[in-house]
Formats: structure tokens, C-alpha cells, sequence
């Protein structure tokens, strides 16, 4: 008769013991000998990566799930996989903890019957002899993993619900009244059909940066200057009296004082432009003390977000280039930055133009004369985030990324008439303008209501990990203590 006693503990120390074989040739700079730093803790308890740790056990059976699906686990999948183990790991601990100061406890026979399916025998059935043969350790930590998991799973049934029903109802969670019901299901009674414009922000004509460069031409004067920076101002006031006096030549104090937080080995500061080198300035006066200098000449200690610094004017500051492709990137950067509403009023404005002459003159009339290519968007139902419930907006469509959760989109879309044009939607970095082409009744089956009770529980689920993840009761240092220990290459 075949012996079929496994128990949860000894399956997770194996599939670590293997997870662990494959990891350790991937990530670079393990602390090997050293106990690792908690990734975060949660209404005191701390979070760790260790053998037998819930954390770790996640980590386990998350990278199972991809070996079970042939899925080659990347350098790129290891934050994604352990993160994941990490957030199970917080709620795991948060119901835990919620169940246990109500005063609930697992009955034993609960327990039992969770461990039934690890004592059966060859036909599938219970086997009390492979029980009683089964090594009695094992069998105690088996109990003990069961009753932890259901203790969580007591707090996970009541709110979301389980696979036990009563008649049609689900015997725990949440419960959904029969007009909610209908009314997810009549979401995709009507769809909507559109011609579509896009204007892609990315696109910014050379011409408009050209402008804007000349039009705020002393943002982008170009300085040479090197630097000294000191974190302690006393420090750099003793630098800058040393120079002054000539006990040092600027050139030595860069290599014996400076942190170069701000330039190349030899002192070189490593931005040109006026608004870049403002950025790194505390006072206005001093900057203009700074734009001031001759050459050769060196400023006082002026300080700097990182700390004080001394400066020297290398050569006379000239006047930008903008007629240089390298200039008009940096314009185009500055822009994206600090103005970006340049960048959306002028596309909105030739958004609007076009939705004017698309109202006066026909849709396919105005995009003929203004060079522009429609798009058919294919009908989709007022489907708020894409649900699974209803018939979904195509989200590939250019421009239409993101769209399915853009409130001001949806609210246009579902508000015109048949033939209307709207006026312009921001949609990232688009602006659309649209025209209802056709509206539809839905001719499928209506979906069924578990299925709709599956989703609206799901819903439930991510929304309570979304609360969790931000309480107060939290602390995260996963992402720090994961790349210091896991991809430092140090």
C-alpha cells in the first residue's frame, strides 16, 4: 500500500530548498552569513525572509505557480514575485490578527477535515492506517500549519465568501442584492461605436520649442563653470580663503576637498544651462552672484542643495543655440517638466479647431483638410476599468490607453449624440475628439450571476489589499531591503 503523508511544512522546506538553487546564481549580492533585514512589519510584526516564514512560503509557492506553467522565472520577475509574496504576507498577518481578537478558534474538526486529503489511499479514500503509520511530528506541524492558514481563512471567508453555499447564496462573505445584480448585468445592454482623432502630445514640433527657447532664451544661456562642494560650510569657507590666498590653486582643491556632487573628477560642473544650475541653487541672489562672475574669477561660498559650494567662471556665458537639434531637447525637457501645460494648450487648441470645422463641415471632411488620419473604435459598453462583466473598450487603439478608467473620456462618450463631435478629452498624452458614429443593444447572453459574484468579489479583495497596503499599521521597506540584498552588485 502506498504511504501518501505529506505534510505542509515538509513541502515547503523542500520546494525552498529547490526555489533557493535556482535564486542564488541569479541575484548578486546576497548577504550570505547574515541574518537579512526585515522587509517591513505590520501592527508590530515583522516581515522577514526566512526559512518556515509566511513570507517565504509565498515566495515558494508563487514561483512554483510559474515553474507549474513552464514559465522561465526572469531577473525582471523577482520583484514582481517577491512583492506579491510580500502583500499576501501583510493581509495573511492583518486577518490573523483581526480573527484572533474576536476570540475565534479553529474546532478540530475543522483541522481534521482539512487534512483528510493528505491520508488517503490508493483508490482516493481517507485511510486511518496511513493516519496512525504517518511519522507523529510530521503530523503535529502538519495540524499546526492548517490551523494557522484557517485561522486567516476564517476573516478571508467572512468578507469575500467561499465555495460552501446555502441553496444559491454563498454560505459566508459579502452579499449582493438582486438589483445589483441587474444592473452589472445591464451594462452591456447598449454600446457605442465612434470615429476618433488623436492628437499625440509626444509630438511637439521643433518650431514650438524653437519659440519657446527664444521667447525664455536666458533659462537657456549656457554657463562654464567648475565647482567645489563641501558638505560642512566651515569646511568650504577654509577652501574658499585658501584659494583666495593662493595656499591652493583651484584645480588641487577640487581633487583634495570637493565632493564633485556636482561635476566631473577635474571639477567640471556637468550642467550648462541657467535654469539647471538655478535648480541647484538655495538663494535667487546668489545665483545672480553666480551668473555675475568673470572669467577666472571665483564666486564665495554659495549654498547648494547638497551642500556649499565655490565656483568659477571658466569662460564668457553665451547666448543658446536654437537651432540645435541637442539645445531643442533640452528645451523640450524643460518644458515637459516645469510648463507641460504649453505642451496640452497647444494641442487642445488644435483639437478644438478641428472639432470646429468637423461640427460645420462633416467628420471625414475636416480630417482631409487637416491631414489627420479617423479611427473607427470599435462599440464597447459604459464598462468602467474594463470589467470582465461587460464587453470591453479596445485600450490597444491608439490613444485610447488608459481611457477605460479616464472619468472625463467615458462621461464624454456617453453624453454625445448620434453624429455629435465632442469637444477635446485630455487622455494622457492625447488629446481626442470624438464622434458618436453608431449605438447598439446588446444581442449575447447576459452574463451569468456567479460569474458576476466572482468579479464584484474579486473587486472586494483587491480593494481590502489596496487598504491594507496603505494603513498606518504598515511599515515597507521591501523595495530597499530587497535591492540591497538581492540585486546589490557591490
Amino acid at each position: 500500500m502506498k504511504r501518501s503523508v505529506y505534510t505542509i511544512g515538509s513541502l515547503i522546506i523542500l520546494l525552498i530548498a529547490a526555489f533557493v538553487f535556482v535564486l542564488v546564481p541569479i541575484f548578486s549580492g546576497g548577504r550570505a552569513g547574515k541574518r537579512m533585514p526585515a522587509f517591513g512589519k505590520y501592527d508590530g510584526t515583522e516581515i522577514r525572509y526566512e526559512q518556515g516564514s509566511d513570507f517565504a512560503n509565498y515566495v515558494t509557492q508563487y514561483a512554483d505557480s510559474y515553474k507549474n506553467r513552464n514559465i522561465q522565472i526572469s531577473n525582471s520577475d523577482y520583484y514582481y514575485l517577491f512583492n506579491s509574496a510580500f502583500n499576501t504576507t501583510v493581509m495573511r498577518l492583518a486577518f490573523t490578527k483581526a480573527v484572533k481578537k474576536s476570540g475565534y478558534k479553529v474546532p478540530a474538526t475543522k483541522v481534521n477535515r482539512a487534512m483528510m486529503p493528505y491520508f488517503t489511499d490508493e483508490t482516493g479514500k481517507y485511510s486511518a492506517k496511513i493516519y496512525r503509520l504517518a511519522d507523529p511530528d510530521r503530523v503535529r506541524t502538519m495540524r499546526e500549519d492548517f490551523e494557522s492558514t484557517l485561522v486567516a481563512q476564517r476573516y478571508q471567508e467572512d468578507l469575500f465568501g467561499s465555495y460552501e453555499s446555502l441553496g444559491k447564496d454563498a454560505l459566508y462573505g459579502l452579499k449582493y442584492s438582486d438589483a445589483e445584480i441587474e444592473f452589472l448585468r445591464s451594462l452591456n445592454d447598449e454600446k457605442r461605436s465612434f470615429n476618433m482623432v488623436s492628437f499625440d502630445m509626444n509630438k511637439y514640433p521643433d518650431s514650438e520649442k524653437k519659440a519657446y527657447g527664444k521667447a525664455n532664451a536666458e533659462k537657456f544661456t549656457n554657463y562654464d563653470f567648475s565647482v567645489i562642494t563641501c558638505k560642512d560650510k566651515a569646511k568650504a569657507e577654509t577652501v574658499a580663503k585658501r584659494i583666495a590666498s593662493g595656499e591652493v590653486t583651484f584645480a588641487d582643491a577640487v581633487t583634495e576637498y570637493s565632493q564633485k556632487s556636482y561635476s566631473n573628477d577635474a571639477g567640471k560642473m556637468n550642467n550648462k544651462f541657467s535654469f539647471q544650475i538655478e535648480g541647484t541653487i538655495k538663494n535667487a541672489a546668489d545665483f545672480e552672484k553666480i551668473k555675475a562672475l568673470k572669467t577666472d574669477e571665483v564666486s564665495p561660498v554659495i549654498e547648494t542643495t547638497v551642500g556649499y559650494s565655490i565656483f568659477r567662471a571658466d569662460s564668457e556665458a553665451k547666448d543658446a543655440d536654437f537651432d540645435n537639434d541637442s539645445t531643442l531637447r533640452t528645451v523640450y525637457s524643460y518644458i515637459n517638466s516645469n510648463d507641460a501645460s504649453v505642451v496640452e494648450n497647444y494641442f487642445n487648441t488644435k483639437a478644438a479647431s478641428f472639432s470646429e470645422k468637423a461640427k460645420a463641415n462633416g467628420f471625414d471632411s475636416a480630417c482631409k483638410s487637416e491631414g489627420l488620419t479617423k479611427v473607427s473604435v470599435n462599440a464597447f459598453p459604459l464598462n468602467w476599468g474594463n470589467t470582465s462583466v461587460a464587453a470591453k473598450l479596445d485600450t490597444s487603439v491608439e490613444g485610447l490607453s488608459g481611457a477605460a478608467t479616464n472619468e472625463e473620456f467615458l462621461k464624454t462618450a456617453f453624453s454625445l449624440a448620434k453624429g455629435e463631435v465632442s469637444q477635446p478629452v485630455v487622455n494622457g498624452k492625447n488629446i481626442l475628439v470624438l464622434q458618436l458614429a453608431a449605438t447598439s443593444k446588446n444581442t449575447e447572453e447576459p452574463v451569468a450571476e456567479g460569474a458576476l459574484k466572482d468579479e464584484m468579489e474579486s473587486y472586494n479583495s483587491s480593494l481590502a489589499q489596496s487598504a491594507l497596503l496603505s494603513s498606518p499599521k504598515l511599515v515597507n521597506n521591501f523595495s530597499e531591503v530587497f535591492f540591497n540584498n538581492f540585486m546589490n552588485n557591490d
